[in-house]
């Protein structure tokens, strides 16, 4: 495939599949019209069918393991030898708008004490993913984002995919349910005893007292208090944003890795961690005080958290659905 440069970068977050393993990696360099990529992590292959690439991907992360020769007891020579000796291979490419997969040719093979490193060389793309993690809306949200090393990356990836974020919300401390709040349980109803108008005062009394309570039980909620909030595009597969150049931006291109906080309006609030990699920077304004626009793939999140942003985007585009009609 010739014009590598346009459809890959440096430390892209790939995943290589055979037909036992999965493995997780990132692009090291692109050269001579060859990708030379780190893997870094394993897990067993699907053994069902899944109907998008999300649940795929849920499912590798939750059974993830680093390739580190004798941590928990692997063995990186039988990956070695796994890959050498397997004749079908694909590469997935998650990214911000839709998954691609495409048919590597292997060329070369070594490894080290914690990585497996490949040379291959791209002959086709077989196939697109689309599923609900790249629905994506516009909204106002809170956050506070930190660029990272991809050394960094490599060590703190695990926390970030293997645990939930702690929520905000009450319901996420005690691991109750947290009820539906954006439509009257009366609203509809005819033969419902409480006056729909009272029902939506007391549940939108009761969210707020929630929402307190829920800030003073949780003390990190405050590292938003002087954060202001701002417009995103965001989906299941990543966020989008424009800013003012900074320091903490002007930095940032493609393949730049960042860790990042986000406080979410819902009622109740919930606050979500992901590390994300940046996929496009669009300099608007070439002056160093003109806006720059940023989008992030998230590369390393828990499931739930992603569950939780699907979920707020999609009732987000209910509520826009029926106030339009």
């Amino acid at each position: 495939m010739d014009n590598l440069g346009s459809r890959f970068y440096k430390n892209q977050d790939i995943i290589f599949k055979t037909p036992q393993k999965k493995f997780r990696g990132f692009i090291d360099r692109i050269e001579d019209g060859f990708l030379f990529i780190l893997l870094y992590a394993s897990s067993p292959a699907e053994k069902q069918h899944f109907s998008n690439y999300a649940d795929k991907d849920k499912d590798m992360l939750n059974d993830t393991h680093a390739l580190e020769s004798g941590k928990d007891g692997h063995d990186i020579d039988e990956d070695l030898s796994l890959i050498k000796n397997s004749t079908d291979f694909s590469m997935i490419c998650p990214g911000l708008y839709q998954t691609l997969t495409y048919k590597p040719l292997l060329k070369n093979i070594s490894k080290s004490a914690k990585n497996i490193s490949l040379k291959i060389k791209i002959t086709e793309m077989s196939a697109e993913r689309e599923g609900r993690e790249f629905l994506r809306i516009k909204a106002t949200i809170q956050f506070i984002y930190e660029e990272i090393s991809v050394e960094e990356f490599l060590n703190t990836k695990d926390a970030y995919i293997s645990k939930p974020s702690f929520t905000t919300s009450v319901y996420g401390i005690y691991n109750m349910i947290s009820p539906k709040i954006y439509q009257s349980q009366a609203e509809g109803d005819a033969e419902a005893s409480v006056n729909p108008h009272i029902d939506r005062l007391l549940i939108a009394i009761n969210s707020k007292l929630d929402v307190i309570l829920s800030l003073l039980l949780n003390p990190e909620a405050s590292i938003f208090a002087d954060v202001k909030e701002k417009l995103v595009s965001i989906s299941g597969s990543g966020v989008m944003w424009t800013d003012k150049k900074n320091d903490k931006n002007r930095n940032l291109k493609q393949g730049s890795i960042i860790k990042i906080t986000m406080l979410f309006p819902a009622v109740p609030q919930f606050i979500i961690k992901a590390q994300a990699q940046v996929v496009k920077v669009y300099i608007e304004d070439k002056s160093d005080s003109g806006d720059i626009a940023i989008a992030c793939k998230f590369i390393a999140i828990n499931e739930s958290d992603r569950d939780e942003i699907i979920k707020f985007t999609l009732e987000k585009q209910r509520q826009q659905i029926k106030k339009s009609s």
